[in-house]
């Protein structure tokens, strides 16, 4: 009975094991990525840049561009807030090169919830899908606000903008789990992307919601557990 026993049991811990690797190999496919299209993009303004004898602005453009990508393909899963926020002016500098005076960003999280820790590249996606499907696209300025909050169970960032907004069936598409289409932005693919590393990491009571107004607006919320 004893050797039956011990025989279960080892292959429990076997069936547990495989279970493990497998959930380590989808988090791991999906981990963070930058968009290839951003990194062209940021070539040609360094490239611009460059054309117009700015320096200065192509040095901090250059080293914004490397810690980024660095901090995609390298390190822990999970940084704080603060930290990640780093990461986060850098991208916006590096926007704000592209685009000039077209895009304004304010940055409000309080500064008690710095040392929570969030998987890492959660707050740029939102920030892409903003600028890029959003604002980018408006003759007036485009204005996007980052602003977080707790509760006693959760943390929310919010991430909202005044551009051209989405339908509902814009929404709908954006957090399908089939293979994407041609018809799929990389900034809806990301965003699911987000949507599905919040889940593995936290179950299906947390993620990303996204309320839009065709015309006026988009406010993408990430909820992850306090």
């Amino acid at each position: 009975g004893d050797h039956r026993d011990l025989h279960s049991l080892r292959r429990r811990q076997r069936q547990m094991c495989i279970r493990d690797r497998m959930k380590d190999a989808q988090i791991e496919s999906l981990q963070a990525q930058i968009n290839p299209h951003f990194l062209y993009n940021t070539l040609d303004c360094i490239n611009s840049l460059a054309d117009m004898g700015k320096t200065t602005e192509v040095k901090k453009t250059v080293t914004s561009l490397g810690s980024i990508m660095r901090m995609s393909i390298k390190g822990a899963q999970f940084l704080k807030i603060e930290e990640e926020l780093k990461y986060v002016n850098q991208y916006l500098y590096i926007q704000k090169m592209r685009f000039q005076e077209h895009i304004i960003c304010l940055v409000e999280i309080p500064e008690q919830l710095y040392e929570y820790y969030i998987p890492k590249l959660m707050i740029q996606p939102l920030l892409e899908n903003a600028i890029v499907h959003g604002v980018s696209e408006l003759k007036e300025t485009g204005m996007i606000a980052v602003t977080g909050k707790e509760t006693e169970d959760a943390i929310y960032i919010t991430v909202k903008d005044n551009g051209i907004g989405m339908s509902s069936e814009q929404i709908a598409h954006l957090f399908q789990t089939e293979t994407p289409s041609e018809s799929h932005t990389h900034s809806s693919i990301a965003l699911n992307n987000v949507q599905q590393r919040i889940q593995y990491h936290y179950g299906s009571a947390y993620g990303i919601t996204v309320q839009s107004t065709l015309g006026k607006n988009t406010i993408v919320v990430i909820q992850i557990p306090y």
